[in-house]
């Protein structure tokens, strides 16, 4: 829980003295600043936000300077958006064993922690990473649990890392709740842990979520083997692919093969257990992010 909940939306509830309901956003750009990224959230009619800390697809980040994070800590309070969640690149690789990648990879990911700290941030999303042709699950999780002790002992504070689950694909780990157990239980600072659940990808890695009994059996199998405790954010993103296809592809709220009737469900079941919705989906045609986020609040509503 962060200091900006003092002003508790109508929506919240309360049950055993913790507030539930889930609340909703986009993915939002830097390209106006930081506190640019907010006001584009609040036009938008988010809740909650996701940003990166810098381009996806590079390895080097502009450092944030004073007053921008001052702003950017003025501004969310002002329009009372959290969770705050933010997303590492896309390139590092804590499963690898080539001891460069591994290197760059975590130091990345401190730095990037490091920041998300300093604004206030509520979550990191990470992708775990993937084993090296030379190796096996095992060694990659080791590597993957070995560079998140790392990064968590060095940038204290409560800052929590998600894990997001993958569609799979080559050597690439924590398509399966299995997998994301066994890198949840090598970490120390288990406080700090948790996951953050992309609809798109569970579909793509064979829960099928497009129906109610497979998301009520995806939900209980999640709560055995992880604990739903530790499912604070989801990705909520339609797929282009069909069922167990291994592959990434992100498509508008009811326009893939999980459909409207799925993304109710999802939302029915969890929105009393789930802090944050965030949309991923395509940006185009313009007026998009609006239309899916009509859509979740409805579900929400019903």
């Amino acid at each position: 829980m962060t200091e900006n909940r003092v002003q508790q939306p109508a929506n919240f509830i309360i049950l055993n003295n913790k507030e539930f309901m889930i609340r909703f956003g986009v993915h939002c750009s830097l390209r106006d600043g930081l506190a640019g990224a907010l006001l584009e959230a609040k036009e938008k009619g988010c809740e909650a936000i996701q940003i990166f800390t810098r381009s996806p697809r590079m390895w080097k980040m502009r450092p944030a300077k004073a007053r921008e994070i001052i702003e950017f800590k003025k501004t969310r309070k002002e329009l009372n958006i959290f969770p705050v969640v933010v997303h590492s690149p896309y390139l590092p690789n804590l499963g690898t064993s080539n001891k460069w990648l591994y290197a760059k990879s975590t130091e990345l990911l401190k730095e990037d922690m490091a920041l998300s700290e300093k604004l206030g941030a509520d979550y990191i999303v990470i992708h775990p990473g993937s084993y090296s042709e030379n190796s096996n699950v095992k060694k990659g999780i080791a590597n993957i649990t070995r560079a998140l002790n790392e990064a968590l002992d060095e940038v204290p504070g409560k800052l929590v890392v998600l894990l997001e689950n993958v569609a799979g694909g080559g050597r690439r780990l924590g398509s399966s709740f299995v997998e994301l157990k066994q890198i949840i239980r090598g970490i120390k600072a288990k406080g700090r842990i948790a996951v953050c659940f992309d609809t798109a990808h569970a579909f793509g890695a064979g829960y099928d979520i497009s129906n109610p009994a497979g998301i009520a059996r995806t939900i209980k199998d999640f709560d055995t083997m992880i604990g739903i405790d530790r499912l604070k954010v989801i990705h909520f993103n339609d797929s282009l692919v069909p069922l167990s296809s291994r592959k990434d592809r992100h498509q508008h709220i009811g326009k893939g093969f999980i459909g409207l009737s799925g993304f109710k469900y999802i939302i029915r079941s969890l929105k009393e257990k789930v802090e944050a919705g965030i949309l991923e989906t395509p940006k185009e045609p313009v007026g998009s992010d609006k239309k899916n986020l009509r859509l979740l609040f409805g579900f929400r509503k019903n």
